[in-house]
């Protein structure tokens, strides 16, 4: 069993490596997409173009990961300022997410799709720690750092991947709780803890400045028009159910 952490990234690799080795250290292995073949440290999968969008980039990262690495059985996805859960290591969030799944569709006979295989329902599944209270404890309300299982990645959005690519940046991780809880397969703990060193975060408390100033590579994602634009996409989609979502065999 392998738990990878797969992210676009945009920092300089010497800011986003110090993230980066917090997970490799909690025994993680590292897929990302960068801008630039200007990524010079060992211990990643890395590939590089334009940027496609958030959702995009993941879902890709998705299908290289489980073509590649047989043995993953789960894919973390967040950001270059996201730290993994210090108390635990990937391999024993992994156990605890495959039997809460397991247990959930048999209990619940959520049986996706009428499947009942117990190596495939195991990972069928999203789970995002919340214990990090940063804005009001907003990582509630979101996606923002899921866990998602092999058999999630590789069957939602008609085989594309966990989120929906029509978005560029904001609300793909708010429909993809939105999808999660739809399909049974949701799950939250806030006994773990994926700290975020957002940008707007003072210190290491849980307030925030919204007048701090963006990163350059995150203002067009933050913009007024940007928010504007997505936030209408995602209640139109919600309003139909999410069209396209539904997973394939």
């Amino acid at each position: 069993m392998s738990v990878w952490y797969a992210i676009p990234s945009a920092r300089p690799p010497e800011e986003a490596a110090k993230v980066l080795n917090l997970w490799l250290e909690r025994g993680y292995k590292i897929a990302l997409r960068r801008d630039q073949n200007d990524w010079p440290y060992v211990g990643a999968l890395v590939s590089y173009g334009a940027y496609r969008g958030y959702p995009a980039e993941v879902n890709a990262l998705c299908r290289m990961i489980l073509q590649v690495d047989p043995e993953a059985e789960w894919i973390v996805t967040g950001g270059d300022d996201v730290e993994p859960d210090p108390n635990k290591s990937a391999d024993e969030i992994a156990v605890e997410c495959e039997a809460e799944f397991y247990e959930r569709h048999a209990r619940e006979f959520r049986w996706i799709n009428g499947e009942r295989d117990p190596e495939k329902v195991r990972t069928f599944g999203v789970m995002q720690p919340t214990g990090d209270p940063f804005a009001g404890n907003c990582i509630t309300r979101i996606c923002g750092s899921p866990w998602m299982g092999r058999e999630f990645c590789r069957r939602m959005y008609g085989g594309r991947g966990p989120f929906c690519e029509e978005y560029r940046h904001m609300f793909p991780d708010e429909e993809l709780q939105e999808i999660a809880i739809k399909l049974g397969v949701f799950w939250q703990r806030p006994d773990l803890t994926h700290y975020h060193h957002h940008f707007t975060r003072i210190g290491n408390d849980a307030v925030y400045d919204a007048r701090r100033p963006v990163p350059s590579f995150l203002k067009e994602a933050n913009s007024p028009e940007h928010w504007k634009t997505f936030q209408n996409l995602f209640f139109q989609r919600k309003a139909t159910g999410f069209p396209g979502h539904e997973p394939i065999p």
